[in-house]
């Protein structure tokens, strides 16, 4: 059919013609699909090494999350085995680092984790020799992760073993590059004498949030404070939370000083009406003497 509208030679170049742009569009779509990408991806900013959680029983973000264990009693330890750091010891303290001090200290112990952000004073830099504040020697980290240090956010590791906190002793001394200062030999004394003398023993531990789940289960609120009573209807606005804040209020059964000092601390959001903070203190006495009555009388 098509021979009647164009001679043999033309419909051998239009073929021709066709199966040229067909190569150029297959050659198109090579180039997109496979040399494109590669391009694109040289061209991509190098990244730094990317953070992966730290490792371990534990929310990495989360120290308190720990897994629970049942307590025992640990005899006293021979001070060569934990003295002198060795690859068991560091390798222990590496994993007790990444479960506990990560978040605050940045996987490196430079200061920087996620969690130090915005601290006052901010997270040590273990890799730096300024700063410290107990010192960087073997007894001096032992007592900060002991005792914790007050006035920063760095809390007592007491939880730990000795065995455990001697090993992250060691890898702590491990971040810093810096030579290290003398220690005194009374301290590392003493630091052999508490291994070898006496043993330890290790509570059961539960996981802070776990333990705050049990809590409010087991918590069971007091009553609402009995109404009926005009002075208690003029000074309370919300039975229930004022029943509440009185059970954890302490001294107020026998003291009207203790009472309007506690009541005057959380108003107005804790069920009083605000109007309370002008009492006198015989109205405050009156109000005492029947909350005791109405107590009571709730408790019978």
């Amino acid at each position: 059919m098509i021979e009647r509208y164009v001679s043999p030679s033309e419909l051998k170049r239009l073929l021709s013609a066709l199966l040229v742009v067909v190569l150029f569009i297959g050659l198109l779509a090579m180039f997109g699909f496979l040399i494109l990408p590669g391009l694109r991806n040289a061209n991509k900013p190098a990244t730094g090494t990317p953070f992966s959680a730290a490792g371990g029983g534990n929310g990495w973000l989360d120290p308190t999350d720990y897994p629970p264990e049942h307590g025992r009693t640990v005899p006293p330890i021979d001070p060569a085995t934990v003295m002198t750091a060795n690859p068991e010891l560091l390798a222990k303290g590496q994993a007790l680092f990444n479960q506990t001090c990560v978040s605050c200290h940045g996987p490196k112990g430079e200061g920087n984790g996620p969690s130090g952000k915005g601290l006052n004073p901010p997270p040590r830099n273990f890799t730096r020799p300024d700063g410290w504040t107990n010192g960087f020697s073997r007894p001096a980290i032992f007592k900060t992760l002991a005792e914790g240090v007050k006035g920063s956010s760095m809390v007592s590791y007491a939880y730990l073993s000795k065995r455990e906190r001697m090993a992250l002793v060691h890898y702590v001394q491990s971040l810093g590059k810096f030579e290290h200062e003398p220690e005194d030999p009374k301290a590392v004394e003493a630091l052999r004498t508490l291994f070898a003398t006496s043993g330890e023993v290790i509570p059961n531990r539960i996981p802070v949030p776990a333990a705050m789940v049990k809590l409010e289960q087991e918590y069971t609120a007091p009553p609402p404070v009995p109404a009926g009573d005009p002075v208690l209807a003029g000074a309370i606005a919300d039975p229930g939370r004022a029943a509440s804040v009185l059970a954890h209020l302490a001294g107020w059964r026998a003291s009207d000083q203790a009472l309007a000092a506690g009541v005057a601390a959380g108003l107005p959001t804790n069920g009083f009406r605000p109007a309370v903070a002008r009492y006198s203190p015989a109205q405050w006495r009156d109000l005492r003497e029947a909350l005791v009555r109405a107590v009571k009388e709730e408790v019978k």
